[in-house]
């Protein structure tokens, strides 16, 4: 049973923070790329990204409930077993993978926009 959880939380930490990416990362990449035809054939096919990125703080802060609830659910298992050490293993990497594009969409939401037109207004 502490194996599902803990699975679950790892997956539900990973899908929380592609969504995050997804809904407000990604399209600020692809128009900082030249791609914004991408952007809005994205939204297109997918238009429940609108109102997602209208409550991105809500998405993020899930995200990171999630994330915290994952890394102490990986930190309260003990690996008894060479199987459960590697997959304690997996677990870790797939935590800080999502922990860090996470914190990659965040900066990319919240920061990038101040930083580019504070570097505009000074150069």
């Amino acid at each position: 049973m502490e194996r599902i959880k803990t699975n679950g939380s790892v997956a539900g930490s990973v899908g929380l923070a592609l969504l995050g990416t997804t809904c407000c990362a990604l399209p600020i990449l692809l128009v900082a790329l030249g791609a914004g035809g991408a952007v809005a054939a994205m939204v297109s096919a997918m238009p429940w990204l609108v109102p997602l990125s209208q409550y991105k703080y809500l998405t993020f802060g899930l995200t990171a409930v999630v994330l915290v609830y994952s890394w102490y659910r990986v930190h309260q298992v003990s690996s008894c077993d060479v199987a459960d050490g590697r997959r304690l293993k997996r677990q870790r990497l797939l935590l800080w993978g999502s922990t860090g594009i996470f914190l990659l969409a965040l900066f990319a939401a919240y920061a990038l926009l101040p930083i580019i037109l504070w570097l505009e207004n000074h150069w």
